[in-house]
């Protein structure tokens, strides 16, 4: 019951902070200074998401979907930690989901002092196997 709760709000969370696609507006000068919002072709949302309790379990969240039923999305979530020059991946899970269904991720890692992020990345598929689309997205970074 207490995953299938934790579940619903990560499927709650992605739908209500589900990245927005917008065509780009060129009647806009370069020097225009506005929002910058992620344009995908096949990928409806992309969320990436990271919390860290006090006893250092990190719960690493992602979710993805795609447009068309006709799609296969696979997602990947990577928990990577800070190595002062970088990026390390120490963590990875991944989920799939056809048509229009949402996949998405949800895992406990228990984490060391640090700073640390999630890296959402989904891929989208044809029904011939062709990758049509790759999209990453970074939580916010959490130190611990």
């Amino acid at each position: 019951m207490k995953k299938f709760i934790s579940m619903s709000l990560i499927v709650l969370i992605a739908l209500f902070s589900a990245v927005p696609v917008y065509a780009a507006d060129e009647t806009k000068s370069a020097g225009t200074q506005g929002e910058v919002t992620p344009q995908f072709t096949y990928i409806s949302f992309l969320s990436p998401g990271l919390s860290i309790d006090s006893s250092g379990k990190a719960t690493s969240v992602g979710a993805a979907a795609g447009y068309d039923n006709l799609y296969r999305t696979d997602l990947t979530v990577q928990l990577q930690k800070s190595n002062g020059g970088g990026w390390t991946v120490i963590k990875t899970w991944t989920a799939s989901a056809t048509g229009v269904s949402i996949a998405d991720v949800e895992g406990d890692y228990y984490v060391v002092r640090g700073a640390y992020r999630v890296c959402a990345t989904a891929k989208i598929y044809n029904t011939s196997g062709t990758l049509l689309e790759t999209q990453s997205l970074y939580s916010v970074t959490v130190t611990y």
